[in-house]
């Protein structure tokens, strides 16, 4: 079992392990505003310093707790995502709520990047 690291209130991010593949996971809750994506943000950046020049790695968004976002946060993070997506294999969503999938799916529209939306994380393969 991975140990967050929390960020703020709202957000931890760790590495997870999940059958012998490696993940780095994102674990939201209440409401993400642009005071808590800038310190995430930049975690996520040097997590991925970590990585080899050519290695890709699968996040893991869990939104089930989160309630809300702003717009602020959400292009700051889309701005993340246009830098950070030759890193990045594939996202797994985490949410049942339809407001923060189609969020996800604005944020990784025009990115290279499979989003795959699950509604627990025991679902990602």
């Amino acid at each position: 079992m991975a140990t967050n690291e929390l960020l703020t209130d709202e957000v931890a991010i760790s590495w997870d392990q999940k059958k012998g593949k490696r993940f780095l996971k994102f674990l939201f809750q209440g409401s993400f505003t642009e005071a808590q994506a800038e310190p995430a943000i930049h975690k996520w950046k040097q997590e991925f310093e970590t990585l080899a020049s050519d290695e890709k790695i699968d996040l893991i968004w869990n939104c089930l707790e989160m309630t809300k976002y702003s717009a602020g946060a959400a292009k700051l993070w889309k701005n993340a995502m246009s830098v950070l997506n030759p890193k990045i294999d594939q996202i797994w969503l985490v949410s049942s709520n339809t407001f923060i999938k189609m969020g996800a799916k604005t944020v990784t529209f025009l990115l290279p990047i499979n989003l795959k939306v699950v509604a627990s994380e025991y679902e990602i393969q």
